[in-house]
């Protein structure tokens, strides 16, 4: 019996979530540690290589696969301990300090790039529950602003709502 190649493409993924799932931690450490180092020992050209590979399999990717992939990073990321969510603000906010200014740019454009587009496929009922939550914070931001001001700065403003 021959297996057409979807088939074979459903086992292998069969296989090796079996697989990952019975590794022990300490296979799973050693292989975390593996990357980091393949990672780190990379020059720029593949690590952009890298990028354009994971970019193009992401956009092949069917709309179900990419809701996997963000169900799964969704409980990855509840799933953590405090320690861990710590850790990983600590990694970004280095990251993000040892950017060049043009790297910090490139990342401005694309996030407003990013917002723009996601603000544009926004029924009119996720807008306006957007509004609102906005004014929620910025309402509250301001409260907490008030409170931190001293008797000077008070009496040099109006008073919040």
């Amino acid at each position: 019996m021959k297996l057409s190649h979807e088939e074979r493409k459903e086992r292998k993924r069969e296989y090796n979530k079996r697989y990952r799932q019975n590794r022990t931690e300490e296979q799973k450490e050693k292989r975390k540690e593996y990357l980091k180092r393949r990672l780190q020992n990379m020059t720029e050209e593949q690590k952009e290589e890298l990028k354009e590979n994971n970019k193009r399999r992401y956009q092949n990717m069917t709309e179900e696969q990419k809701e996997e992939i963000k169900e799964y990073n969704k409980r990855r990321y509840q799933n953590m301990t405090e320690e861990q969510r710590e850790e990983i603000k600590e990694y970004n906010k280095r990251r993000y300090q040892n950017m060049t200014e043009e790297q910090k740019e490139k990342r401005k454009e694309k996030t407003k790039e990013y917002n723009k587009r996601r603000y544009q496929n926004m029924t009119e009922e996720q807008k306006e529950k957007r509004k609102e939550k906005r004014k929620e914070k910025k309402k509250e931001y301001d409260k907490r602003r008030y409170q931190n001001m001293t008797e000077e700065q008070k009496n040099k403003t109006i008073t919040p709502h």
